[in-house]
């Protein structure tokens, strides 16, 4: 889960209890994640699919 630490909306308080395999990324923007921060948002993303890469 990638989170805007600008955005408005609340993060999940229970979602680690709900979704396997979850990290959790935080990135100083807001709710327009992949606008805002493209770079940093696929960095993420890649780095999640490597470390689960079964």
């Amino acid at each position: 889960m990638i989170y805007g630490e600008q955005d408005t909306i609340p993060k999940s308080e229970n979602l680690k209890n709900i979704v396997s395999n979850l990290d959790v990324v935080s990135l100083d923007c807001g709710h327009w994640i992949q606008q805002e921060k493209p770079e940093e948002t696929t960095q993420s993303i890649i780095k999640w699919l490597e470390q689960h890469n079964d």
